[in-house]
């Protein structure tokens, strides 16, 4: 998939070798506002050796851009879904609560797993995240090791799951 144009978000490799792994790569997109938590995210997947490949937004609006710029692309010529979309809540200007009632208002998005990873584990935001929708809540661990057990356990659950064509 050309991504010329969509300035909305980048592409990212895990840094994974092929030739050292033979996992299927999974791919997915990051919406999270903190550079450091995506870097932490990418470094724990190196660590995991889980070939993970990323396309990152920082911020909400950034976000649903790219996924109403894939469903156009898409009508055009096939595209490549994101696996996943692991999603901040608490972002700059528009909450990650709005990209996951987009997510699943949009038909050509309503089937995409939708993982929460949010750094503020009241109850009342993970019950709301849960009730529009999301496939399962994380609080971002306060250890590295914490990270690279939560990107294998997201990896082996997501890489192997039966999901339905998006």
């Amino acid at each position: 998939m050309a991504t010329e144009g969509l300035n909305e978000s980048r592409q990212v490799e895990s840094g994974w070798r092929p030739s050292l792994i033979s996992k299927p790569p999974l791919l997915v997109f990051h919406i999270n506002d903190s550079t450091d938590d995506q870097v932490l995210f990418q470094t724990a997947c190196k660590r995991a050796q889980v070939p993970i490949q990323w396309h990152v937004a920082e911020s909400a609006e950034r976000g649903i851009s790219y996924l109403d710029s894939l469903i156009a692309m898409n009508r055009k010529e096939p595209v490549r879904w994101p696996d996943l979309l692991i999603l901040d809540l608490v972002l700059p200007a528009l909450s990650g609560l709005k990209v996951l009632e987009h997510v699943r208002k949009t038909p050509e998005l309503q089937l995409l797993p939708v993982v929460v990873l949010t750094g503020h584990a009241g109850p009342e935001l993970i019950e709301q995240a849960l009730k529009s929708g999301a496939n399962s809540c994380h609080v971002k661990p306060d250890e590295f090791a914490g990270w690279v057990e939560l990107v294998r356990m997201l990896y082996t659950i997501w890489s192997t799951a039966k999901r339905p064509k998006i």
